[in-house]
């Protein structure tokens, strides 16, 4: 893809970095005694959703499909994020879960 290819990884890049230093700041205010519960429950459904879209990514920029039994290594590799993609989510807390924690953590609920 070219240009366009790069544009995405730097994207992509930008993002894993910004969750990065998130993690970092609940980790800091665990440090201190502080209760990041609202902090970390948007760091964990943001890192969810990124870690989600991986595999799809990986497919657009590449252009090769994922499979399973068959293929390169990188190809099953990625049959295989696709397949077990969904149960990221399930660490730590579902997604409705998480979300009324930042809900009632921004007082909507």
């Amino acid at each position: 893809r070219g240009g366009d290819g790069a544009v995405e990884i730097g994207r992509l890049v930008a993002h894993l970095v910004t969750l990065r230093q998130m993690s970092l700041s609940v980790a800091g205010m665990l440090e201190k005694g502080e209760n990041p519960a609202l902090e970390a429950s948007v760091v964990k459904d943001l890192g969810a959703i990124f870690e989600q879209d991986m595999p799809v990514r990986a497919h657009e920029l590449l252009g090769m499909a994922p499979t399973v039994g068959e293929g390169s290594d990188y190809e099953q590799v990625l049959g295989y994020l696709t397949q077990t993609v969904p149960s990221f989510s399930l660490r730590g807390g579902t997604r409705e879960i998480l979300r009324g924690i930042i809900a009632r953590g921004l007082g909507l609920r």
